[in-house]
């Protein structure tokens, strides 16, 4: 059954096996696991370059491993106030900086954080001045909506990605998020799925525990959960919004895995579902009985 999702690219989330897990661990985990991209942030760069590893170096010896990089995530693009927490450090030239050097195929711009920061037509142009800046580098701009951000869900996501006009510029769509914002399935089914870039898995339990801020670090593996991930997912097949899709299950769990072990569970999972989704509306194959079967009784009414 493995023709049935050989359409798709896989993308290994770092969050899966640990934010801060060592970039030589996602590597070999990437590798094992059947993933063809894996996720970077800022701070792996920046913690790499003072050890004497220059981003140039890292993004040749991550593609010569056999693995595209995606920059997860970009944030500042939008003007504002300071950026959160350990990412005040950084800003929008950096972001770029990095991605210049490491040779990205794509970015997940996220933010602003708070609500009323920026209005909506300068969140329209910055969006189109990012992703002119990225086409440059020949990468596209993916803008992930989160709950936990001003840009809440998939419709406010796509009327700024829309707006923008750019050809290199589309959506992220994290299950989590999803459901956590306004899980609207008619506005998902609204956006081309051309232009859903990338696709994050990850389960939860129906009703939220803790505070959204919490419960983002404890996700579940798809499947341990209670969210409608097929129901999801199937909208997004239906659109061909499935083109690039890996596990985004942050949590202690699977951080406490061996690397290799936790992309490939979560890789599996996701894997399942989707074949589990495609199989249900794909006629299945003559098996080699029933051909001879009814080739028996043809020669029979001969």
């Amino acid at each position: 059954m493995g023709d049935l999702i050989d359409d798709i690219g896989w993308v290994l989330w770092s969050g899966t096996i640990g934010l801060d897990s060592p970039i030589q661990s996602r590597v070999e985990a990437a590798r094992a696991a059947g993933f063809s991209q894996v996720s970077l942030g800022p701070l792996d760069v920046a913690q790499l370059e003072a050890e004497g590893i220059a981003p140039a170096e890292l993004g040749r010896s991550l593609r010569k491993a056999g693995l595209d990089i995606v920059m997860d995530p970009v944030m500042g693009w939008y003007g504002g106030g300071p950026l959160p927490g350990r990412f005040a450090a950084f800003d929008l030239e950096q972001f770029l900086r990095m991605s210049e050097a490491l040779q990205v195929v794509s970015m997940t711009a996220i933010g602003p954080f708070r609500a009323g920061e920026v209005a909506f037509g300068k969140l329209v142009e910055s969006f189109a001045i990012l992703c002119d800046r990225a086409a440059d580098l020949g990468a596209r701009v993916q803008l992930e909506f989160m709950p936990i951000t001003a840009i809440t869900d998939v419709a406010s996501a796509w009327a700024i990605v829309d707006g923008a006009g750019r050809a290199n510029g589309g959506l992220v769509v994290d299950t989590w998020h999803f459901f956590r914002g306004t899980p609207d399935l008619s506005a998902l089914e609204r956006v081309p799925g051309d232009r859903i870039f990338a696709v994050q898995v990850a389960d939860a339990a129906r009703e939220v525990r803790g505070s959204l801020a919490e419960e983002t670090f404890n996700r579940m593996l798809p499947g341990d959960g209670e969210l409608d991930l097929a129901g999801l997912l199937r909208a997004l097949d239906r659109v061909g919004g499935l083109r690039w899709v890996g596990p985004e299950v942050i949590s202690p769990v699977t951080a406490a895995m061996p690397p290799a072990d936790a992309a490939r569970i979560a890789g599996s999972r996701v894997r399942d579902l989707i074949t589990g989704i495609r199989s249900e509306t794909r006629p299945a194959r003559p098996t080699r009985e029933s051909a001879e079967q009814r080739g028996e009784a043809e020669r029979s009414k001969g």
